[in-house]
């Protein structure tokens, strides 16, 4: 059976993928380039088929990783052509994946060419701004969805902010739009008595306060605490992108060849209720506090972090009422298998028989209920039990184990990349 293509993922070495620069507009063009547009790889030399099974050979390094999700293009023979999970990597110049049946042809021709196709989301509302960066409006094309709302990325210097200080898109939940700046219905986060609390800054200099919600990809430290005018250093980031039509998850590292990375998302999640039109969840470093304030970066996601004051972003809480925040729960690998009331827990130096168990997030409101589960992000039962970026497989299923930081400290998530059957 031809593996599934649902889940897709992209990282930062991936040929003519978008960098993450000490600069405005680093992030959106990164979604733009995961969600919207894909990122193409190149010409490809060959197809070859021996039965159902196809490689495909680069004139050059593909820098591709196993089982990302390729698109083939321009094949004469059409039954080459359309996405595909990279099955194995022969060498750095060829990879191989499967067709549903024999092709036509053992060797495909035409002008062949492969990119990474996008999740297929939409970019609604977008204006850039002459200083560098802007603003975007990105939400999921999947109409069988109860609700679509808006994920708003304000990827652009405020003015009472200053150039040289750490660089992080605000983003947000919202219910509805018209344009970029009109929005309508619930937000979240959203603050009654600072109704611009997340969008817009006040104060001036390292006393401002610009944002709650914030992606960071440009910060003066990978681990440990700093204040946002701290200056950070130039060059690229690492990151890595996650997701499918309904949801998606970008780990982005802080600073040049960092190797942990914050562990930020955005999406619809599974509810447990019967009638739930706001399953959507954020997650992000919610700090409201001055540029001048010293803090631990991803302290505040909720997901993956060990502070018990993280939180993830809810549009609404189970009533249906305004935006929540939700305290994100792990299932415990106690004897009774109690819901573990805190947050990221783990054993330093302990397996059970050589494999370490990873754990569902759920989610529980404030008053108690379980909304539901956070979809393909888990928590591992050790630190660090696996190398970071390393491939896992289990039940036909694959997992990547990612480094994340936590204050001073280094943990690990896995977050699911793909089915193989």
């Amino acid at each position: 059976m031809v593996a599934s293509t649902d889940i897709k993922f992209y990282v930062h070495s991936n040929n003519n993928a978008p960098q993450l620069q000490n600069a405005y507009g680093s992030m959106i063009n990164v979604l733009d380039a995961c969600l919207i547009d894909g990122i193409q790889i190149g010409v490809v030399s060959s197809l070859t088929a021996s039965g159902s099974t196809v490689t495909a050979t680069f004139g050059a390094a593909h820098n591709l990783m196993q089982y990302q999700v390729i698109k083939i293009t321009g094949a004469a023979q059409p039954e080459f052509n359309g996405e595909h999970r990279i099955l194995t990597i022969p060498n750095s110049s060829s990879l191989t994946f499967e067709l549903a049946t024999t092709p036509s042809v053992t060797t495909a021709t035409g002008a062949i060419s492969a990119s990474l196709p996008p999740l297929a989301w939409e970019k609604t509302f977008s204006i850039a701004n002459e200083a560098g960066g802007g603003k975007a409006a990105y939400r999921s094309l999947n109409l069988l969805l109860p609700s679509r709302p808006f994920l708003r990325v304000v990827d652009e210097l405020d003015p009472v902010y200053t150039a040289t200080y750490a660089k992080y898109a605000k983003v947000g939940i919202v219910e509805d739009m018209t344009d970029i700046d009109t929005m309508l219905g619930a937000q979240a986060p959203y603050d009654d008595a600072l109704p611009n609390k997340n969008w817009v800054g006040t104060g001036s200099g390292s006393s401002a306060y610009n944002g709650w919600a914030k992606w960071y990809y440009a910060s003066s430290v990978l681990a440990g605490q700093s204040s946002d005018s701290s200056a950070p250093s130039i060059g690229n980031r690492d990151w890595i992108c996650v997701g499918n039509k309904d949801h998606f998850y970008i780990f982005p590292a802080a600073i040049p060849n960092g190797k942990h990375y914050s562990n930020y998302g955005f999406g619809n999640f599974e509810s447990f209720l019967n009638l739930d039109v706001a399953n959507w969840f954020l997650s992000a470093s919610t700090n409201y506090s001055t540029a001048g304030t010293s803090l631990f970066r991803a302290d505040n996601t909720g997901l993956g972090s060990t502070n018990s004051a993280g939180r993830t972003i809810l549009l609404r809480d189970h009533k249906q009422n305004l935006p929540t925040h939700a305290r994100t729960y792990s299932l415990h690998a106690a004897a009774s298998g109690e819901i573990y009331s805190g947050y990221m827990d783990y054993i330093a130096a302990r397996s059970i028989s050589g494999v370490v168990p990873v754990f569902p997030i759920f989610l529980r409101e404030n008053d108690g209920v379980i909304r539901g589960q956070i979809p393909n992000f888990y928590w591992v039962l050790q630190q660090k039990p696996h190398a970071n970026l390393a491939i896992l497989e289990k039940n036909n299923s694959a997992f990547m184990a990612i480094n994340s930081v936590v204050g001073t400290a280094e943990n690990q998530i896995v977050v699911k990349i793909g089915d193989l059957l």
